[in-house]
């Protein structure tokens, strides 16, 4: 797992080192940071596993240099496999474009067991992925012409999905529906229909040196999902309720064939109710608890969720008077050890706010 990342020079974080949990939340209010976290670790594991002929200016660019700011942007993390502690820089923008190697040695180890972590830290950064779902994305009917349709980052393509697991692997099928009854117990069963889907694609034609681009529609047969619920079967996915939608999306990607390694998730609440926002955390937990290499990073802005969560769990973000983010532990809070037991983690967010940040003294790192 990612035990820590750093950030220089990097959009608001002009400075900060955050130490991150198996599964960890961030919360905050909004534009003070927090998907600026979740984007730089996505561009980290996008850059680390490619160690030549990578275009880093391209996932780096000059733009997400902190304001102001003449030093190049650094992002680092570092991550244990075993007794390995492995550790990935990247500079670029506004510095050389560099990489260093992924793994060092933390103690004497044979080569294989070195050779075994490398291979686990790239499979763990290849398998990281980012959502962002948007509920009219999950509820498309969709068409998928790759061997194994996977979920796009905005939920586009959850139903040839769906439909290849309903089809090709049952267990895994049962699995998310079986999860997806614990979040929301209203549900009683996910189906699969035939739907058209509209594709829309350019066309080049050449001729006598002449270039033309003829814009194309075309029907296809794809699928869209159904899902029976209490009271009510056969109901559209574009009439079923957006948390629903949205677990389901989750639990698709965390329990198909193609199971993330590194999990980046925008809003884990999910639009869901209070209840079911306890019970998707309870989901996620045995997932992880079945694949302990599942690490998960959150945003949040629900006190609900931070009730379900384990203080050490939580990181606080704010965004400072000179413009700059910070980020701190909900743990580091001058009076938590006073209140920790009398207040749930939700409470003690909503109390004392994050403002209480930009008025305790921080060193450089934590900016």
């Amino acid at each position: 797992m990612i035990e820590s990342v750093q950030f220089r020079n990097f959009k608001a974080y002009r400075s900060l080192d955050l130490d991150l949990e198996p599964f960890t939340v961030l919360v905050g209010p909004n534009a003070s940071g927090k998907t600026t976290l979740l984007d730089g670790l996505r561009m980290l594991a996008l850059l680390a596993p490619h160690p030549d002929g990578f275009p880093v200016e391209e996932l780096i660019p000059e733009r997400f240099r902190s304001f102001g700011v003449s030093q190049p942007i650094e992002m680092a993390f570092y991550a244990r496999f075993g007794r390995s502690l492995g550790e990935v820089v990247v500079t670029g923008a506004g510095g050389p474009i560099t990489r260093w190697p992924p793994l060092a040695r933390l103690d004497e180890e044979s080569e294989r067991e070195l050779s075994r972590a490398n291979d686990k830290l790239r499979q763990f950064l290849r398998t990281a992925t980012l959502l962002r779902f948007e509920a009219r994305k999950l509820a498309d009917a969709s068409y998928s012409e790759e061997q194994v349709p996977t979920v796009a980052s905005d939920g586009a393509g959850l139903a040839s999905t769906i439909a290849f697991l309903k089809l090709s692997h049952e267990d895994l099928f049962g699995e998310i529906e079986s999860a997806l009854k614990q979040v929301v117990p209203s549900v009683r069963k996910i189906r699969v229909e035939r739907a058209s889907v509209e594709q829309s694609n350019v066309r080049t034609i050449a001729l006598d040196d002449q270039t033309t681009h003829v814009s194309e529609k075309r029907t296809l047969w794809g699928n869209r999902l159904v899902l029976d619920m209490q009271g009510a079967k056969g109901v559209p996915a574009d009439s079923v309720g957006e948390g629903t939608l949205m677990a389901l999306g989750l639990l698709t990607v965390l329990l198909g064939p193609q199971r993330p390694k590194l999990l980046l998730l925008d809003d884990i609440e999910l639009a869901l109710h209070p209840v079911a926002q306890g019970k998707l955390i309870e989901v996620l937990r045995a997932i992880q608890k079945n694949d302990p290499e599942l690490q998960i990073v959150a945003t949040s802005h629900s006190p609900f969720i931070l009730n379900y969560l384990k203080p050490e769990e939580i990181r606080m973000t704010f965004l400072a008077e000179n413009g700059f983010a910070r980020c701190e532990k909900l743990t580091a809070h001058p009076e938590f050890e006073k209140w920790k037991d009398l207040m749930s983690p939700g409470e003690f967010w909503s109390t004392v706010g994050e403002s209480w940040i930009g008025k305790v003294p921080a060193s450089a790192p934590h900016e």
